[in-house]
């Protein structure tokens, strides 16, 4: 049996473009306090900074590649 393909949701460019802006956001939310690391004043504050920067910055990343693999399959 074969099915037809869906069309795409008519929200689906929005969806896509949404995804672009909020991952570009996180990410960009990310560097500064990867570069406050730096400033940190003691080793956990370093860490925790650390930390909290490339985990913005991952979920950023990964939200901005979602939503740009959405938008090149339109």
């Amino acid at each position: 049996m074969t099915e037809k393909p869906q069309a795409p949701s008519p929200f689906a460019r929005r969806d896509a473009e949404t995804l672009i802006m909020l991952g570009g956001f996180m990410a960009i939310l990310g560097l500064p306090v990867l570069v406050a690391t730096f400033w940190a004043g003691s080793g956990f504050a370093m860490g925790v900074n650390a930390l909290s920067g490339l985990v913005l910055l991952g979920i950023g990343l990964a939200v901005l590649l979602r939503g740009v693999s959405r938008f090149r399959k339109l």
